[in-house]
């Protein structure tokens, strides 16, 4: 009930108020919307189908693994998404695969069973995401065509939040679902297929807002991701701030999925079964990056409104580390919150300095090799960390990245009067 309130609350605040008299920014806040709901609507039910399993601690790592792969496509996808001349119409595409995808990942529920159906939920899962890569290299280009008036750094923030109120309704509703269906996966699958098929039409509704083919030399068609790497070269700020938080993720990433494994081997205390603590912390995960984009932003202003909130992000992320060590559900959630919150606030600052500095035609090429170093190291660090709790105690990978943690905080400390 509190969950639903709180969506409802900053869906009034931030869909109807700021967005209602924009048809366009509408839709594409509900097009985003809908996609981040097929994005992660299966995730809870390939979490607790892994979780049944043989071996399932494997099969729980390869879950929360796969999950972080595809951005890292983006440096190839970014360069791409340039050259794509109405952006609308292919998002809208990609939909309809995402759509299909899960039709079939509904049917083949009926043929297979074990680890041959996990294997191949797995690989469906995957390809759907990687092809929602092509639309989230996209959306920053319509989005800034879409009501110039309003910073880029303000719209963001808002399609952050309302994807992830529907990153909320999608992973809770998930988790309650599989509790009421008695493990329905066959009917998650279809309903997933629905919300893919639904955002399609969302976009198209849109129209060919993205028509306009910017002129390039060859020279430039041919560097596609390069424009991205000399852009970070050139800008020492941001490339500190993204080698930064590429590396706050290598501590972030694989703490809930250890989480998981702790609560499927019940060695840490929730009141409630193994799906609808996976649905709450993943719901609360999603609440603090609803907050952290809209409101976060009030709280780091100026010149250092970067780096601050990456300093204070760093600091809340190694007290989220720390709280495992607590064996308890109710503090792994709070620390979640707080530290989802500063990193959420850091988001819409650094693509917001991004915008405002890349020439429209390059967006894609540099965000492509952003989004790929922020992607990079967490299917790393938590197919590491969380599959080595095999033969490694969990609570000495805790430590570990707790000592990680920080040696970043202190590594801000010594560059940020230098830098910033």
């Amino acid at each position: 009930m509190a969950v639903k309130l709180v969506y409802l609350i900053f869906w009034r605040i931030i869909f109807v108020k700021n967005v209602k008299n924009n048809q366009k920014l509408y839709q594409l806040f509900t097009a985003d919307a809908l996609s981040e709901i097929g994005d992660v609507f299966y995730y809870v039910a390939l979490i607790t189908y892994a979780s049944q399993l043989t071996n399932s601690s494997l099969a729980i790592s390869l879950v929360t693994t796969l999950e972080f792969i595809p951005p890292v496509f983006s440096i190839i996808i970014g360069p791409i998404a340039d050259k794509l001349c109405n952006k609308t119409k292919v998002s809208m595409i990609v939909n309809i695969l995402q759509c299909t995808l899960y039709l079939i990942n509904g049917l083949i529920f009926l043929k297979f069973q074990k680890w041959t159906l996990f294997g191949l939920c797995l690989t469906i899962n995957f390809i759907s995401d990687t092809l929602g890569i092509i639309t989230q290299e996209m959306e920053p280009i319509i989005l800034k065509k879409l009501s110039p008036q309003i910073s880029y750094e303000k719209k963001y923030g808002w399609l952050s939040a309302v994807a992830q109120s529907f990153s909320i309704g999608g992973k809770f509703l998930g988790g309650v679902l599989l509790t009421v269906m008695n493990n329905h996966y066959i009917f998650m699958s279809f309903i997933n297929a629905a919300t893919f098929g639904c955002a399609a039409v969302a976009m198209a509704l849109i129209g060919n807002v993205i028509t306009k083919k910017e002129t390039q030399s060859e020279k430039d068609e041919k560097n596609g991701a390069l424009e991205g790497i000399r852009f970070l070269k050139d800008n020492t700020k941001v490339r500190f701030i993204v080698v930064l938080l590429s590396n706050i993720n290598i501590v972030l990433a694989p703490i809930l999925p250890i989480a998981y494994i702790l609560l499927a081997d019940k060695e840490m205390y929730s009141p409630v079964n193994y799906s609808m603590s996976v649905s709450l912390l993943t719901a609360i995960d999603s609440l603090a990056s609803i907050l952290g984009p809209t409101f976060g932003l009030r709280l780091f202003k100026g010149k250092k409104a970067l780096i601050n909130s990456v300093m204070v992000g760093s600091i809340f992320s190694a007290i989220f580390c720390l709280s495992i060590f607590t064996r308890n559900i109710y503090v792994l959630m709070l620390t979640l919150f707080l530290a989802s919150f500063f990193i959420g606030a850091t988001i819409p600052l650094l693509f917001g300095g991004v915008m405002k500095n890349v020439p429209e035609s390059k967006i894609g090429s540099v965000n492509g090799v952003i989004d790929t170093l922020l992607a990079i190291t967490p299917p790393l660090s938590t197919f590491i960390f969380s599959s080595s709790v095999q033969y490694v105690s969990a609570f000495v990978n805790i430590a570990i990245l707790s000592v990680f943690s920080v040696c970043l905080i202190l590594i801000i400390v010594k560059n940020k009067r230098n830098l910033f």
